[in-house]
């Protein structure tokens, strides 16, 4: 029988490390806000940066590297997780799962000696050793296997609890729609501690249960360490472009829900793209327009001294402050090229619809003291609907370069004005980063142009699957005053989804990205300045 080391063991070999320089999260730190008080790199120099290392795992990287001290930690979609020096780039240990495919991970998290990790088609948990990649333990699958139920979502951890979602949830092409859950774990030995359903009503039971489901928790939340209430933004329903099976209201799909993590207990749901959102959309989302991305636990005082405010967005470029006490709106908006939203997918195409299933705020977003900062991309769709199916189709016409354009967004955290605007002329699927008055993200090059033919092979839910030119990732470093570009640089890939984390005088920089799977990338790219 394998032996396996006790949790104890590996908090007594680890101090408690603090965040500070250190990326312990996916998004940095509980509050997901993308935000490092790191001093080295700044407006003054981030123009001298220049590549000190380049590690290759050999499958795509979509989540932001973790940095602790003087090493780094990766997952790549294999859910290989792989520990490095931070000074050379060379591997200390890499730990594989052996999963039967390779899908999304959308993060790791270090806590206390401790890597807790998803494992994507295998269903479970991990928990490693951060010095060695021995495994600690493994949780039960979350949910039964098959249909699309995959674990990608980031574990995050309060006091004696890891936190982790449900994933996909989608359809059609990954089998049937599996149901979302939010599920609490012991992280002493990884048993389930609660679970709970994010689908809730009659379209989830009976007959419309066997063939509905979704509203999917797979991008984790921002948690307030002090009330321990995490907040989670809720996946669309599903099948995703088809809603002749959906009575009634379909709870908690394309909401931001907050949960109590001692028990499980939901506390408030606000809906973003629902029938009857305070947005006034009075249509079912057949388009995939999930509220996804993680949300932000922001502080902002709006003249009566500090208060919090949770922001949670969507794929159709929908963003909103939220109460964290009731969940009811602060502020919101859209920051998306809008174009025939109130159509629905039909049986035999919509018609172009702006923005498409992969697009509006499709990645993390970061905050500082003043702005909240979000990539937004923009493209034109055409939405088929089928019974249980349905498919999207790129509205290559309504696209000058067949591909749609993007831009970096900062909106003020007090009133959610766009400050500005740095547009992009390709999608843009690059979480932000803020650090030291700079903002990093990126945009991904064209998949086709008119020299070439705009045209290209794409997915069901239209991501090229080939194309007549290299899909390229453009890494790029903006004023956070005035989003006046000050670098850029070209990492040969399409920059991870996730984006890229900061710390020890290094930017790391992710490769690969589930949307362009014609540029699988794989690699880590360490930018860092010269030596004085």
């Amino acid at each position: 029988m394998k032996k396996f080391l006790s949790l104890a063991m590996v908090i007594l070999a680890f101090s408690v490390v603090a965040v500070g320089q250190n990326w312990t999260t996916v998004n940095y730190d509980n509050s997901m806000s993308r935000h490092s008080p790191q001093t080295q790199i700044g407006k003054d120099n981030v123009n001298q940066l220049q590549v000190k290392w380049i590690l290759n795992t050999g499958s795509t990287i979509e989540s932001s590297p973790l940095i602790v001290g003087k090493t780094g930690y990766a997952q790549n979609n294999n859910h290989q997780v792989i520990a490095f020096d931070m000074d050379t780039g060379q591997n200390k240990w890499k730990y594989d799962p052996k999963t039967k495919m390779p899908s999304p991970s959308h993060g790791i998290t270090y806590d206390n000696g401790v890597i807790y990790a998803p494992t994507g088609p295998n269903g479970t948990v991990i928990a490693l050793n951060a010095e060695n990649g021995t495994k600690i333990w493994e949780s039960p699958a979350l949910q039964r296997l098959g249909g699309s139920f995959i674990l990608t979502s980031p574990p995050l951890t309060w006091k004696d609890y890891v936190i982790a979602g449900s994933a996909f949830g989608d359809s059609p092409g990954f089998g049937a729609p599996a149901k979302g859950t939010e599920t609490a774990l012991d992280k002493k030995t990884g048993k389930i501690v609660w679970q709970i359903n994010t689908t809730v009503g009659d379209w989830v039971t009976g007959k419309n249960g066997s063939v509905n489901g979704g509203a999917a928790t797979w991008s984790g939340g921002a948690i307030d360490a002090d009330k321990g209430i995490i907040y989670l933004p809720c996946g669309n329903p599903a099948p995703d472009f088809d809603a002749s099976t959906r009575p009634g209201e379909t709870l908690y799909a394309n909401h931001v829900i907050a949960v109590n993590i001692s028990d499980g207990k939901i506390l408030w749901a606000t809906p973003f793209v629902a029938a009857g959102t305070v947005l006034n959309v009075t249509i079912p989302d057949t388009h995939d327009w999930d509220t996804s991305w993680g949300t932000n636990l922001a502080t902002v005082d709006f003249g009566k001294g500090p208060q919090k405010v949770v922001i949670g967005h969507d794929k159709r470029g929908d963003i909103m402050a939220m109460d964290p006490a009731t969940g009811k709106p602060v502020w919101w908006g859209n920051v998306a090229v809008l174009y025939r939203t109130n159509v629905s997918a039909m049986p035999n195409g919509s018609g172009a619809i702006w923005p498409g299933s992969a697009d509006g705020i499709e990645s993390y977003s970061a905050f500082d003291e003043n702005n909240v900062y979000v990539a937004v991309s923009n493209q034109g769709m055409n939405f088929f609907s089928k019974p249980g199916e349905g498919h999207v189709e790129p509205a290559f016409a309504s696209m000058p370069n067949g591909t749609g354009n993007g831009s970096i967004t900062a909106l003020d955290l007090k009133s959610g004005k766009i400050k500005w605007e740095h547009k992009t002329d390709f999608p843009t699927w690059v979480s932000p980063l803020v650090a030291n008055g700079v903002v990093f993200s990126g945009a991904v090059t064209a998949v086709g142009n008119k020299e070439t033919g705009v045209t290209y092979p794409f997915s069901t839910f239209g991501g090229p699957t080939d194309t007549p030119l290299i899909t390229l990732g453009i890494l790029m470093a903006l004023d956070a005053d005035t989003g006046k570009e000050l670098w850029e640089f070209n990492v040969g890939a399409p920059v991870g989804i996730g984006g890229p984390s900061i710390g020890d005088g290094m930017l790391l920089v992710p490769t690969g990205n589930g949307i362009h799977t014609t540029n699988s990338g794989g690699y880590i790219v360490a930018f860092g300045l010269p030596k004085k």
